[in-house]
Protein backbone atom coordinates (compact mmCIF):
# COMPACT_ATOMS: atom_id res chain seq x y z
CA UNK A 1 0.00 0.00 0.00
CA UNK A 2 1.53 3.33 -0.33
CA UNK A 3 2.09 6.07 1.57
CA UNK A 4 -0.26 8.44 0.71
CA UNK A 5 -2.99 5.89 0.23
CA UNK A 6 -2.29 4.68 3.96
CA UNK A 7 -2.02 8.52 5.44
CA UNK A 8 -5.56 9.15 3.85
CA UNK A 9 -6.99 6.03 5.30
CA UNK A 10 -5.42 7.09 8.53
CA UNK A 11 -6.62 10.49 8.03
CA UNK A 12 -10.31 9.10 7.17
CA UNK A 13 -10.18 7.26 10.43
CA UNK A 14 -9.53 9.92 12.69
CA UNK A 15 -12.79 12.07 11.28
CA UNK A 16 -14.76 9.24 11.61
CA UNK A 17 -13.80 9.30 15.10
CA UNK A 18 -13.67 13.05 15.62
CA UNK A 19 -16.98 13.40 14.33
CA UNK A 20 -18.63 9.84 16.30
CA UNK A 21 -16.89 11.35 19.48
CA UNK A 22 -18.55 14.69 18.56
CA UNK A 23 -22.17 13.14 18.09
CA UNK A 24 -21.81 10.93 21.14
CA UNK A 25 -20.59 14.29 23.10
CA UNK A 26 -23.87 16.02 21.40
CA UNK A 27 -26.34 13.58 22.55
CA UNK A 28 -24.75 12.57 26.03
CA UNK A 29 -25.01 16.53 26.75
CA UNK A 30 -28.90 16.84 25.37
CA UNK A 31 -29.33 14.05 27.28
CA UNK A 32 -28.52 15.66 31.02
CA UNK A 33 -29.70 18.82 29.73
CA UNK A 34 -33.20 16.85 29.25
CA UNK A 35 -33.28 15.49 32.28
CA UNK A 36 -32.09 18.32 34.21
CA UNK A 37 -34.97 20.41 32.42
CA UNK A 38 -37.30 17.49 33.51
CA UNK A 39 -36.05 17.09 37.26
CA UNK A 40 -36.89 21.56 37.16
CA UNK A 41 -40.10 20.92 35.82
CA UNK A 42 -40.96 18.68 38.32
CA UNK A 43 -40.03 20.64 41.47
CA UNK A 44 -41.45 24.04 39.84
CA UNK A 45 -44.84 21.81 39.57
CA UNK A 46 -44.17 19.98 42.98
CA UNK A 47 -44.28 23.70 44.74
CA UNK A 48 -46.74 25.21 42.97
CA UNK A 49 -49.10 22.64 43.26
CA UNK A 50 -48.23 22.17 46.99
CA UNK A 51 -48.74 25.61 47.82
CA UNK A 52 -52.15 25.61 46.24
CA UNK A 53 -52.82 23.16 48.37
CA UNK A 54 -51.42 25.02 51.43
CA UNK A 55 -53.81 28.05 50.57
CA UNK A 56 -56.57 25.95 50.05
CA UNK A 57 -55.75 24.68 53.72
CA UNK A 58 -55.70 28.28 55.18
CA UNK A 59 -58.72 29.34 53.63
CA UNK A 60 -60.45 26.38 55.21
CA UNK A 61 -58.89 26.73 58.31
CA UNK A 62 -60.34 31.04 58.21
CA UNK A 63 -63.61 30.01 57.54
CA UNK A 64 -63.90 27.78 60.52
CA UNK A 65 -62.42 29.91 62.75
CA UNK A 66 -65.50 32.61 61.31
CA UNK A 67 -68.06 29.94 61.71
CA UNK A 68 -70.68 31.18 63.94
CA UNK A 69 -74.35 29.61 64.70
CA UNK A 70 -76.02 32.55 62.26
CA UNK A 71 -77.57 31.15 58.38
CA UNK A 72 -74.97 33.80 56.62
CA UNK A 73 -71.78 32.31 58.89
CA UNK A 74 -73.52 28.89 58.08
CA UNK A 75 -73.90 28.98 54.14
CA UNK A 76 -70.09 30.46 53.79
CA UNK A 77 -68.77 27.49 56.16
CA UNK A 78 -70.67 25.11 54.13
CA UNK A 79 -69.46 26.68 50.71
CA UNK A 80 -65.88 26.19 52.23
CA UNK A 81 -66.45 23.22 53.12
CA UNK A 82 -67.30 21.97 49.78
CA UNK A 83 -65.03 23.67 47.91
CA UNK A 84 -62.50 22.42 50.04
CA UNK A 85 -63.79 18.54 50.50
CA UNK A 86 -63.91 18.60 46.07
CA UNK A 87 -60.67 20.32 45.55
CA UNK A 88 -58.06 19.48 47.94
CA UNK A 89 -57.90 16.10 47.65
CA UNK A 90 -57.26 16.97 43.93
CA UNK A 91 -54.74 19.77 44.64
CA UNK A 92 -52.84 17.23 46.70
CA UNK A 93 -52.79 14.02 44.07
CA UNK A 94 -50.95 16.21 41.79
CA UNK A 95 -48.05 17.01 44.10
CA UNK A 96 -45.20 14.58 42.58
CA UNK A 97 -43.32 12.47 45.12
CA UNK A 98 -45.68 13.52 47.84
CA UNK A 99 -47.11 9.72 48.71
CA UNK A 100 -46.39 9.73 52.40
CA UNK A 101 -47.28 13.68 52.83
CA UNK A 102 -51.12 13.26 50.82
CA UNK A 103 -51.58 10.21 53.47
CA UNK A 104 -50.52 12.45 56.63
CA UNK A 105 -52.69 15.61 55.50
CA UNK A 106 -55.53 13.96 54.41
CA UNK A 107 -55.13 11.55 57.57
CA UNK A 108 -55.40 14.74 59.62
CA UNK A 109 -58.12 16.38 57.90
CA UNK A 110 -60.22 13.46 57.76
CA UNK A 111 -60.05 13.33 61.74
CA UNK A 112 -61.47 17.05 61.73
CA UNK A 113 -63.96 15.72 59.51
CA UNK A 114 -64.88 12.84 61.52
CA UNK A 115 -64.79 14.14 64.78
CA UNK A 116 -66.97 17.62 63.67
CA UNK A 117 -70.90 18.34 64.44
CA UNK A 118 -72.52 19.53 61.08
CA UNK A 119 -74.92 22.74 61.68
CA UNK A 120 -73.69 23.08 65.51
CA UNK A 121 -69.95 25.31 65.38
CA UNK A 122 -69.36 25.46 69.33
CA UNK A 123 -65.70 26.01 70.48
CA UNK A 124 -64.76 22.45 70.77
CA UNK A 125 -65.47 22.01 67.23
CA UNK A 126 -63.40 24.84 66.08
CA UNK A 127 -60.67 23.93 68.45
CA UNK A 128 -60.04 20.68 66.47
CA UNK A 129 -60.56 21.85 63.26
CA UNK A 130 -57.75 24.17 64.05
CA UNK A 131 -55.66 21.85 65.60
CA UNK A 132 -56.35 19.69 62.55
CA UNK A 133 -55.55 22.45 59.97
CA UNK A 134 -52.30 23.75 61.69
CA UNK A 135 -51.10 20.34 61.48
CA UNK A 136 -51.91 18.85 58.17
CA UNK A 137 -50.22 23.10 57.44
CA UNK A 138 -47.02 21.80 59.66
CA UNK A 139 -46.79 18.40 57.38
CA UNK A 140 -47.06 20.28 54.19
CA UNK A 141 -44.89 22.99 55.04
CA UNK A 142 -42.20 20.69 55.96
CA UNK A 143 -42.93 18.82 52.64
CA UNK A 144 -42.86 22.32 50.50
CA UNK A 145 -38.73 22.73 52.40
CA UNK A 146 -38.23 19.52 51.65
CA UNK A 147 -37.39 18.49 55.28
CA UNK A 148 -38.58 15.26 56.44
CA UNK A 149 -42.46 15.32 58.05
CA UNK A 150 -42.65 16.14 61.62
CA UNK A 151 -44.03 13.49 63.84
CA UNK A 152 -48.04 14.53 64.78
CA UNK A 153 -47.51 17.35 67.53
CA UNK A 154 -48.12 16.40 71.30
CA UNK A 155 -51.51 18.95 71.23
CA UNK A 156 -52.55 17.62 68.12
CA UNK A 157 -52.10 14.08 70.49
CA UNK A 158 -53.94 15.01 73.49
CA UNK A 159 -56.83 16.84 71.63
CA UNK A 160 -57.16 13.75 69.19
CA UNK A 161 -58.14 11.48 72.75
CA UNK A 162 -60.24 14.57 74.11
CA UNK A 163 -62.61 13.98 70.87
CA UNK A 164 -62.18 10.16 70.79
CA UNK A 165 -63.66 10.37 74.50
CA UNK A 166 -66.04 12.90 73.53
CA UNK A 167 -67.30 10.63 70.82
CA UNK A 168 -67.67 7.79 72.84
CA UNK A 169 -69.43 9.77 75.54
CA UNK A 170 -72.05 11.02 72.77
CA UNK A 171 -72.41 7.75 71.44
CA UNK A 172 -72.79 5.91 74.94
CA UNK A 173 -74.20 8.71 77.63
CA UNK A 174 -74.28 6.48 80.83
Amino acid sequence: MQTETLVGLIGFGGAVVGAGGALLGGWLQQHYQDKAAKELRRDERRYATGQTALEMLIRFRHASMKRTEDADSDLAFSEALVEFVTTFDAALYVVPGGDEMRRRVLGTIGLAAAYMEPRRPNSEDKSWIDTCCKEAIGVLSAFLREEPLPEPSQRFLEQHELMRARSRAQVDPS
